[in-house]
């Protein structure tokens, strides 16, 4: 998706945002939104992993942004990058347009260009890009007479990852899924759901028909628990997996990561328990008997496999667990992804 010379990435509609603009950065758009559960319908507008990309040789570019009030904090967080490099971050003051001025870095003209562009990206793209808990607005981005154009193919990553899955995936920009593109220099779209992954048909449907990617990864299972049998988790699952699989492209299935429920840790077994085993066994046995060779089962143990790495609600991971799962699990796509890289 484009916008005045502005590539933006894991955009699923620009949206208008009552008082604050027409251009709305959401994941999700609304007809795919209004067909998911209550929390889902306002997850799937907030702009986390959404970037802005562009190149520009303007010494100074002043970029205007507002937000929506953000659910974790008071004010949303944005990044900006040149290349893989994280420049600057701003905090943005919702209900208000904010200016930022950016100046990239005099230092990229000061060492070898084989240095800054070892990564993913070139270091010529300019990236812009969104934290989670809120819905960011573009209002503009000025470069003061200087040219602005959208990235070439060749400044970018080769390959696109599309990661869905519970508020573990749809975490801050330190979490896992962006953990793990650094580490295999692909770009990741963040199609997390905090509280509410339901896997809904529309939603898959969405990510297969829309989101142009190269592989897919589904962690599923733990918002599902509380309100889902085991019978009804089974149907949802198999229909994200029938759809992902029969893309032909790789898919990854994560069952859920360990956690005070797990049975290998949990004190006294209840139904909560007694759902998240057999949720994970019928991921293992899903992916068993379609026998698809682009289909691949992760057990969430071997990801997060520091049970210290997880917070004190014991369910959600920290940084270090993050950069642990993120490490774990880019190994393995390397491994099961080689000759993608090729």
């Amino acid at each position: 998706m484009f916008l005045d010379n502005i590539e933006l990435f894991n955009v699923g509609a620009l949206e208008s945002v009552p008082g604050l603009g027409e251009h709305g950065l959401v994941r999700v758009p609304k007809s795919v939104r209004d067909c998911l559960n209550n929390r889902g319908r306002f997850i799937g507008m907030t702009s986390v992993g959404c970037e802005l990309q562009f190149v520009s040789d303007a010494p100074n570019i002043d970029i205007y942004l507002s937000c929506t009030n953000p659910h974790f904090s008071e004010k949303g967080e944005v990044q900006i990058y040149k290349g893989d490099f994280l420049c600057v971050t701003h905090q943005i003051t919702p209900g208000i347009v904010n200016n930022i001025r950016f100046t990239p870095p005099a230092k990229f003209n000061e060492v070898l260009q084989k240095t800054i562009n070892s990564g993913g990206f070139s270091s010529n793209v300019c990236r812009v890009v969104f934290n989670r808990g809120t819905t960011f607005v573009i209002h503009g981005i000025d470069t003061m007479g200087h040219e602005i154009r959208p990235p070439k193919a060749e400044e970018k990553p080769k390959l696109n990852w599309l990661a869905y899955g519970s508020s573990i995936t749809n975490s801050s920009l330190d979490g896992y899924p962006h953990f793990a593109a650094k580490q295999l220099k692909v770009q990741v779209q963040n199609k997390g759901f905090s509280g509410s992954c339901h896997i809904e048909k529309e939603l898959v449907d969405f990510m297969v028909d829309e989101c142009s990617c190269d592989f897919f990864t589904s962690e599923l299972g733990v918002n599902m628990r509380g309100a889902f049998t085991p019978e009804e988790f089974e149907q949802r699952a198999s229909y994200l997996i029938d759809r992902f699989s029969e893309t032909g492209k790789p898919v990854f299935i994560i069952s859920i990561f360990p956690n005070s429920n797990t049975s290998l840790y949990i004190a006294k077994p209840g139904i909560t328990s007694e759902r998240e085993n057999a949720y994970n066994i019928i991921l293992e046995d899903l992916v068993a008997q379609k026998q698809a060779a682009n289909l691949h089962f992760i057990s969430g143990s071997t990801i997060l496999d520091d049970f210290s790495g997880l917070s004190g609600d014991l369910i959600h991971p920290t940084s270090y667990g993050h950069a642990v799962m993120g490490a774990n699990l880019s190994k393995i796509l390397r491994k099961k992804l080689d000759p993608l890289f090729l």
